[in-house]
This record gives structure tokens, C-alpha cells and sequence, in this order.
């Protein structure tokens, strides 16, 4: 009796340890099944944030260089519209309207009394200060400085910086880096950013500038946004994973046929590869491998065809073809916001958001494709260079908002004047405008030219003031037929060179480069 408990003490023993056996089995491949899944789940997570991030860092460093070419072109601005006044003043001196000390003295009052935002934030921050060719400061809105012969001064660096705005004066106007100090504080520790245009009646070297400090704290904010949204994005995708996990978990336990093929497919994703044999994931129909393999085979495929979808993409928008885009519809869920945030940001990287046209990037990829189908066809192609005439002058008058408005109108002249598919227009910068017009001789380039200087003129701006309602353009033209040592940049500065000849030669007028065919 004894022995008969003591083998049915062994059999509980041994049951408990086949138990504990399988329950180790089952325990480890709910382990290995949830890391298999959790690979699956964080390489499409991965090729999501990978996508996400980069357009996204792609925009915020656009958005930061945005904001230096504002500060630049605030202070620059600043510069211009204080001359122009001070080019209407000396006007009403020549016309004898004012006396020439009277004219001197209002001068003077405007360069120190003067002030402008300087973008950071701060209200009418922004002042000027003038001096004469031999360092002599004329005006300055510290009493300090004004009256100072500053030929020989120099910043915390050593830079002999009233030099240096002599010279870039001198140059017809441009930028310079120098310490200075500032309002409340005149330690000249202060790192700026200046701008300087010589006054020619007076022989004034106005200048203005805005400190590196408060440029660097706009862009610090931009940074800080840039932070916020990238651990936005990873938390989302964790929460994501986190979730993913769990709600397997619950059902691992049901999982009781191989996984072999599946793994295998998983690793062969996790490391990048979407291209899955459906044979060797078999889906079994009223269980969870069999929505594993289904779901396996589905992003497999979804990110293949998204992945293909940009390449094809890519490939176009290099070959100039900047329209090109691919359908979302099919697309679902997350990989929808993906594919339309793609789309999205390849529009925002190739068009100039402002008239809608190609921009200066696009013009770039499509004339290298010409240019080498020119060489190897040996047919002519033709460029027009466009430039607004007096558009200063207009954005002055009018407001920036009535040129953009301008801007808008020529550029959609300019795209409706092109008959063919393969002529291109982009807009250069600014208010300047570009045409491609491949196997194009000079008779043609100058046709299509002088239809759009016609169709500009004619064109109706939508303005309150009736002056504001016309505009002109200069256009520079040069066709060649290429050879293989040919540079693009020549031909490109031959259409510049006779853009300005036009300008010289009185504007509203066509141009043709010297060498042109």
C-alpha cells in the first residue's frame, strides 16, 4: 500500500513536471511570438518616423533659413526705403522747393530720428547711423558716436568695421558681421548684422543692422517646436507599439501552429526588405496566424508600393516633371497621412508657394535633362529671363501685399502664354522669372517672348488704385545649340546679361544674349 502511494506520489510528480514543461513551452513562445511581432510592429514604425522626421527636419531648417533671409531682408529694406526718402528730399532741394541747409537738416533728422521693427519682436528697435567715406560719423542716434572720426576703429574681433561699411557701399550695398554695442548697452559686445548703401548726393554711407541675439532667439524657438514635434512623433509611435503588444498578448495564447515562415518573413521586414513570397506565409482562415500572415503580406506590400511610388516620384520630379504624383486613395490609416504628407512636402520642395509655379529648384533639375537631350540630339534650346520692371518702386507705392498680388498675375500670364507641354516656366527669385523652351530656335524664343511681354502689358492687376493696375517686363534671350563642353552656367548668364542690356536700354523690351543663334 506504502509502495502503490508512493507511485502515485512519483506519477503527481512527474504530471506536475510535463505541466510545467509545457506551460516553460508555451510561456517561451508567447515570448518569441510577441518579440517577432514587436519587430514587425517597429520597422513599420521605423520607416514611418524615418519618412516623418526627415520631411520634417527637411521643413523646420527651410523655416529657419526663411528666418534669417527675413532678418537680412528687413534690414536691407529698412536701408533702401530711408534713401528713398532721402532721394525725395534732395529732389525738393533741385526742384527749389527747400533750401539746400534746410534740405541738409531734414536729411540729418531722418537718419537719426528714423526707426523701423526689426523683426525680433520689438517695436521700432531698429535706427540708423550715416558716415562719410573717410570714417567721419554724420549722423548717429547716440550724440556719442556722431561727429566721431571712426576711420580707425575697431570691434572686440579687431575688424575695422566703419572700413568695411565704406567698402560694401562703395560696392553698390551689402552685409557685414561686426560687435557694436546697443541701446542701454554700449560695451560693443554685441555681435551684428549690418547692411550698407551709400547715399550719392551726400556721399552718405547709410547703415543699420540687427544683433545676432535676437536672431538666434527666434530660431531657438523654431528649434524648441522642432524638439517638441520629434518627441511628439517617437511617443506617439511608442504608445503605438505599446499598444500592439498588448493586444496580442491577450491572444497569444490561442497560437498553436508554426511560425517558422512568418518569423521569417518578419526578419527579412525588420531589416528592410518588402518584398514577401506569399507562399511561404501561409494564412490559416478563423485564427490569429492566419490575420498575422494576412496582416504580414498587407503591410509588406503597402510599404513596398508606397516605397516604389516615391521612388517613381523622385525620379520625376528630377526630370524636371514637378506635377507628377501618385494616387493616396489606396493607402489607408497612417500609411494615408504618410503618402499625403509626402505628397505634400514634395509640392512644398518643388513649387514656389507663392505663385504656384515651379520654383528655382525645379528649373535646376528640368534645364540639366534638357541641356544633355540638346547635346545628344544637337537641337537648339532657348531661355527667357524675366524681370519686372520698376517692382521696388511698385511694392513701395502699393504694398508688398499688392506685389504679391502682381507677382501671382504675371507669373500666371507667363504659365498660360506656353502652348507646348515641354516648355517650362519657374520663377527664379524674387521678381524674376525663367522659361525653357526645348528645341526652340532664336525666331521662336523671341516669338514667345515678345507674347509675353505683350500679354503682360495687357494684363489687368487686380488693384483699387488704377496705377497699380499695369506692369512691364524686361526679358533677356539667349538659344544655343549645345556642345558637350558647353557649360550651363554660360548660357544661363548670356540670358542675364541681356536681361540687364534691356533694363539699360530703357525696359519693356527684349534683349538677346551676344552669341545667341
Amino acid at each position: 500500500m506504502r509502495r502503490l502511494l508512493r507511485y502515485a506520489d512519483g506519477l503527481d510528480v512527474s504530471l506536475e513536471q510535463n505541466e510545467e514543461k509545457v506551460s516553460i513551452l508555451k510561456s517561451g513562445l508567447k515570448r518569441k511570438t510577441l518579440l517577432l511581432t514587436g519587430i514587425l510592429m517597429l520597422a513599420v514604425i521605423v520607416v514611418q518616423l524615418v519618412f516623418s522626421y526627415s520631411f520634417l527636419d527637411l521643413a523646420f531648417n527651410q523655416e529657419i533659413e526663411h528666418v534669417k533671409y527675413g532678418f537680412d531682408a528687413n534690414i536691407k529694406t529698412a536701408v533702401d526705403t530711408l534713401i528713398s526718402a532721402l532721394e525725395m528730399n534732395y529732389e525738393m532741394y533741385l526742384n527749389g522747393d527747400i533750401d539746400e541747409a534746410t534740405a541738409m537738416a531734414v536729411a540729418e533728422k531722418m537718419v537719426r530720428d528714423s526707426r523701423y521693427s526689426s523683426g525680433a519682436g520689438h517695436e521700432d528697435d531698429g535706427y540708423f547711423w550715416a558716415d562719410m567715406e573717410d570714417g567721419y560719423c554724420v549722423v548717429h542716434y547716440n550724440p556719442a558716436n556722431q561727429g566721431q572720426m571712426r576711420w580707425d576703429w575697431t570691434d572686440q574681433e579687431g575688424t575695422h568695421y566703419i572700413r568695411e561699411f565704406i567698402r560694401l557701399g562703395n560696392e553698390g550695398g551689402g552685409y557685414s558681421d561686426f560687435y557694436f554695442g546697443k541701446p542701454g548697452d554700449e560695451s560693443g559686445s554685441h555681435k551684428k548684422r549690418g547692411y550698407t548703401r551709400k547715399f550719392e548726393p551726400y556721399g552718405w554711407y547709410v547703415s543699420t543692422g540687427n544683433y545676432y541675439e535676437d536672431t538666434d532667439a527666434v530660431i531657438k524657438s523654431i528649434e524648441q517646436v522642432k524638439r517638441n514635434e520629434s518627441l511628439t512623433l517617437f511617443a506617439t509611435s511608442v504608445i503605438t507599439v505599446a499598444i500592439g503588444l498588448s493586444l496580442v498578448s491577450l491572444n497569444l495564447n490561442r497560437v498553436v501552429t508554426p511560425i517558422i515562415n512568418i518569423s521569417r518573413s518578419v526578419r527579412r521586414l525588420s531589416l528592410g526588405d518588402t518584398m514577401i513570397d506569399s507562399s511561404t506565409v501561409k494564412a490559416h482562415d478563423h485564427d490569429e496566424i492566419g490575420d498575422l500572415s494576412k496582416s504580414t503580406q498587407k503591410v509588406a506590400a503597402v510599404l513596398h508600393k508606397l516605397l516604389d511610388e516615391i521612388d517613381v516620384m523622385i525620379n520625376e520630379h528630377e526630370k524636371g516633371n514637378i506635377d507628377y504624383s501618385f494616387e493616396t486613395r489606396e493607402f489607408y490609416g497612417d500609411y494615408k497621412r504618410l503618402a499625403d504628407s509626402v505628397l505634400e512636402l514634395a509640392a512644398f520642395s518643388m513649387k514656389d508657394q507663392l505663385t504656384g509655379i515651379p520654383n528655382r529648384r525645379s528649373f535646376d533639375n528640368r534645364i540639366d535633362l534638357e541641356w544633355q537631350r540638346a547635346i545628344r540630339e544637337r537641337t537648339p534650346v532657348s531661355i527667357l529671363i524675366m524681370d519686372i520692371d520698376h517692382f521696388k518702386i511698385y511694392n513701395d507705392t502699393f504694398g508688398h501685399q499688392q506685389g504679391d498680388v502682381t507677382l501671382q498675375v504675371i507669373a500666371n500670364t507667363i504659365r498660360d502664354s506656353l502652348k507646348r507641354k515641354v516648355d517650362f516656366s519657374a520663377r527664379w527669385g524674387g521678381e524674376e522669372f525663367v522659361i525653357l523652351l526645348p528645341g526652340t530656335d532664336a525666331a521662336g524664343a523671341l516669338s514667345v517672348a515678345e507674347n509675353i511681354r505683350k500679354a503682360i502689358e495687357n494684363a489687368e492687376i487686380p488693384c483699387e488704385d488704377v496705377r497699380g493696375q499695369r506692369a512691364t517686363i524686361s526679358i533677356g534671350v539667349n538659344t544655343q545649340i549645345p556642345e558637350q563642353e558647353s557649360l550651363i552656367g554660360d548660357f544661363v548668364s548670356g540670358a542675364d546679361a541681356a536681361l540687364y542690356r534691356a533694363k539699360e536700354e530703357g525696359r519693356n523690351r527684349i534683349s538677346v544674349a551676344e552669341g545667341s543663334l
